[in-house]
């Protein structure tokens, strides 16, 4: 019996770490609202869950930033060559 699903290919560096980051951005954006939440509930002192969120605010932050800055350069390269080869331009030399 064959199977229809084509290889997919490996992640490459640049792929792997904006899916890591985009995993960090979600666990910070999550903990942030866990915490300001903890505090509305009086579970935490509020200045503490104010902390407690600033810090997972900012983590989420970095890793959206990070995130969408590698997953658009692959997509950024992507089309790159995708315009080199229907154009008949060779790669650069670098991209080789």
């Amino acid at each position: 019996m064959t199977t229809a699903i084509a290889s997919r290919k490996p992640l490459t560096r640049t792929r792997l770490i904006g899916f890591i980051a985009m995993g960090f951005c979600a666990v910070g954006y999550v903990g942030f609202a866990l915490a300001l939440g903890a505090g509305k509930l009086e579970y935490l002192p509020m200045t503490q869950a104010a902390i407690i969120a600033a810090v997972a605010a900012v983590v989420g932050e970095v890793g959206l930033w990070v995130g969408a800055g590698c997953l658009g350069l692959t997509l950024f390269k992507k089309r790159k060559a995708l315009f080199d080869k229907v154009m008949g331009r060779k790669p650069a030399a670098s991209d080789v």
